[in-house]
Formats: C-alpha cells, sequence, structure tokens
C-alpha cells in the first residue's frame, strides 16, 4: 500500500494518462488517508493539471486491500459498478484501473463505486436540465456552474450549483448519498421545518427544495455564512454551546420518528471489533480501549435506560453555519432514535482539541461544554441524563479509532489521550 499511494507511483500512473492530450502534471497533493485493518485502505489525493491558461483539479481515490479475500470483494465490486470501462478523466469519466498483483485500484472523482448516479450530478448539462426544468437538448453546461464541496469515497459528496440563466446567480447545495439516504434525510428536514416554526429563534436549518429520485441528489437553499471553525478562541466557537443546546432541545422535543436506532450495546459490540484494528497498529491503545469497554459496560448494567428521542445523530460543532449571530445546522444523514444523552455526550466530546495550542484551547471547549449541557438542562429539566458520561466516554472511544484509521502524525498520542479523557468523563459528574 505504500508502493500504491508512493506520490512517484501515482504521478507515473496519471502521466499515462495525460500523455498526448496536451495537458501537463502539476502538484500532487495527499488530502487524506484511512486505515480499516484488516481488510482495507484509502488514500485520497488532489491532482493539479494544467494546459496553457486551463487549470483543473482532478480527486483521485486509491483503494487497496490489505488480504486476498477483501480483493475479490472490492475488485468484483468495481467491476460490475464500472462495466469495465476505460478511465477518462479529462473528458469523460474517472473509472477504476485495477492492479491485481498488488490488490489496489484507482479512480477519480466523479466516479464511485456505491453511488453510480454521481457523473450525473456533477454534469453542468445534466443539471441545468434538472434546476431550470428545461429538455436535456436545450440545455447549456454555462447555465450552471458545478463545483465539488466534497466528497468522501463511498459515503456521500456536496456540490454546490449555481444558476446564471439571466438573473442574478442563485446558489443551490446537492448532497449525493448512497441508497435512499437523501431521501429520507429530505423527509426529516422538512418535517424539522414545521418543528423550528414552534420554537422561534431557537433552530435554524437550511430549507429542503427537493430530491431528484433519479441521481439520489437532496437539493437544498444555500445556508448563509461560513461553517464554525475549529478555533476555541474564537467569538462565534464562545456562543456555539448555546445555540447547540437550544437545536438539540428542539429536535428533542419535536417527538419525530425514525426508522434506525443507536443502542448503546451495539455501539459497545463495535469497539469490541475495534479493538482487534488497534492490536494490529497500536497495542498499548488496545489494552486502554479494551479497559475502557469493560467500564462502560458496567456503567450500562448499573444504570436505567434515558428516554429514547430521534435525533440529529452527529451534532458536532462543525455541523453550524455562522452569519449575523445566527447558527444554522445542517447534516441530518445520521438522523435517529436513541437515548437523549446520544448527542449531548457526541457534541461535547468533538469539543475537546486534538491539537490544542496552549492551556487556553482546552479551557475554552470546558467552558462552551459546561454552558451546553447548562443550556440544554435549563430547557428540558426533565430530561433523563443519567448516561450522559457513558456517551461522552464512547464518542471519544470513537474519536481515538477515528485518528487510528486517519494515520495522522502524531495518531497514537492523540488517541491515547482521547482514551484516558474517557475513563475521566465515565467517571465524573455533570457541570452544575
Amino acid at each position: 500500500m505504500d508502493l500504491a499511494t508512493d506520490k512517484e507511483t501515482v504521478a507515473g500512473f496519471v502521466g499515462g494518462l495525460l500523455a498526448g492530450s496536451g495537458w501537463e502534471l502539476g502538484k500532487i497533493r495527499a488530502r487524506g488517508t484511512r486505515l480499516d485493518p484488516p481488510d482495507w485502505f484509502w488514500t485520497s489525493f488532489s491532482v493539479a493539471i494544467n494546459k496553457d491558461e486551463e487549470k483543473r483539479d482532478l480527486r483521485m481515490i486509491a483503494k487497496g486491500a490489505l488480504n486476498s479475500e477483501a480483493w475479490e470483494k472490492l475488485s468484483s465490486r468495481l467491476l460490475s459498478s464500472s462495466g469495465g470501462q476505460a478511465c477518462d478523466p479529462l473528458d469523460g469519466v474517472g473509472y477504476p484501473v485495477l492492479f491485481p498483483e498488488t490488490r489496489h485500484a484507482y479512480w477519480f472523482y466523479p466516479f464511485d463505486p456505491r453511488m453510480s448516479k454521481l457523473p450525473l450530478a456533477a454534469d453542468p448539462k445534466q443539471m441545468a436540465a434538472v434546476l431550470l426544468g428545461i429538455e436535456y437538448e436545450s440545455a447549456s453546461a454555462d447555465m450552471v456552474d458545478v463545483e465539488r464541496v466534497r466528497y468522501v469515497p463511498e459515503v456521500g459528496a456536496i456540490l454546490r450549483y449555481t444558476l446564471s440563466n439571466g438573473g442574478p446567480p442563485r446558489r443551490i447545495y446537492g448532497k449525493a448519498q448512497p441508497g435512499n439516504r437523501g431521501w429520507r434525510t429530505y423527509k426529516v428536514v422538512e418535517q424539522l421545518w414545521e418543528a423550528a416554526a414552534r420554537y422561534p429563534g431557537y433552530l435554524y436549518l437550511p430549507k429542503p427544495l427537493g430530491f431528484v429520485e433519479e441521481y439520489g441528489l437532496l437539493l437544498e437553499e444555500a445556508a448563509k455564512g461560513r461553517p464554525v471553525s475549529n478555533n476555541r478562541a474564537s467569538a462565534e466557537f464562545a456562543q456555539m454551546g448555546y445555540a447547540a443546546a437550544e437545536a438539540l432541545a428542539v429536535i428533542h422535543e419535536s417527538r419525530l420518528a425514525s426508522d434506525e436506532r443507536i443502542d448503546i450495546k451495539a455501539e459497545l459490540e463495535r469497539l469490541d471489533r475495534v479493538l482487534e484494528q488497534f492490536a494490529y497498529v497500536f497495542p498499548s491503545g488496545h489494552f486502554l480501549l479494551r479497559d475502557l469497554v469493560i467500564h462502560m459496560r458496567e456503567a450500562v448494567n448499573k444504570t436505567e435506560e434515558e428516554e429514547w428521542l430521534a435525533t440529529h445523530g452527529d451534532m458536532k460543532y462543525d455541523q453550524f453555519m455562522f452569519h449575523n449571530d445566527q447558527f444554522t445546522l445542517l447534516d441530518f444523514d445520521y438522523w435517529a432514535l436513541t437515548e437523549t444523552s446520544y448527542d449531548l455526550g457526541k457534541f461535547c466530546a468533538y469539543l475537546i482539541p486534538s491539537h490544542p495550542k496552549d492551556w487556553a484551547d482546552s479551557a475554552a471547549a470546558e467552558r462552551v461544554r459546561a454552558d451546553f449541557i447548562r443550556r440544554y438542562r435549563e430547557l428540558r429539566p426533565h430530561a433523563t441524563l443519567q448516561r450522559f458520561g457513558i456517551y461522552e466516554a464512547l464518542q471519544l472511544a470513537l474519536r481515538a479509532m477515528s485518528f487510528m484509521w486517519a494515520q495522522v502524525p502524531d495518531w497514537q498520542r492523540i488517541a491515547e489521550t482521547y482514551l484516558v479523557l474517557g475513563f475521566e468523563r465515565l467517571k465524573s459528574r455533570l457541570p452544575e
């Protein structure tokens, strides 16, 4: 996998695709890595190319199988989803190229093995016809500008559409996901708009515009402002705890339904599987996580279940947009029925910085945590939170898992810090 994801190897592969096209290869930058032992390894690359004055940024994915059984699954899926078509990221679609001897494959966005319609959602002419409600033959690629905002291989993509058909430019966001998750999210947000109207000023969210079933594409209006950054010293980060508590209180009081459940016992079983992964790459982390899971199970057995409610499912500081002192909550893809403390614990666990500049960053995170919990309890004093410590410890353990997957520099220290903090949170009381 080191060889398959080496920049020199990637440059040689891309150079072969560019040969004779007039395009020249510029800078190659690794954007992210995910290790998922004992089966998978991913790396995404930003590949800059230029031709005269024209520049393009290609997104290339390298996925490898760490054993022969995993390779059989990967190669079969890639061949069936691509139909064996040629890789053409310049004028067509960057379909996968397989390398059986090293058990890895390369492909380029917008191809994705789990989102077969993503190339259509990323095509300006196709989307001009969809968004403007005109026949494909009458559509033109210059009617809609399509920008890739975010692409996570086999998970989802966010695209920004700028319409310029004679009037002022209008921006619409599209979210592509595997299966029916987009339709599900559309219905959830539609109902939450009604719930937010009952509690003015507490919950703001983008307006859903529709769902393009053929492309599996959820369309939403553009939320104003900028994402809340990880700067713990900023004024917006300090205010965000109150806004998050108010938004979550409205969501919990909405009493909406959900077709998915998040159960603490299933989450602990998930960590049991992660234990094996830690054993491959971080033995001391393996023992820390094992002990933490044992203590969490004991705490679950000693406490009563909390009230089950439908909730956001992925409540974190970076799910908020900030504009003129207003916070807009995004991303309801993980909407699920679970115990009250699930999202409270997740929000608090993600406040903790992975790379604090100094003690002030950690102190600021603690203040926001206390403000968040205090405000939520003011709004829902009847809420049952006896398992809050378990859920916060759970999310800290999952953050350690994420850093193990990502293999970023110094990830062992970061993972160990989160696991140790998980023990502390499990035993500590809620802030008064």
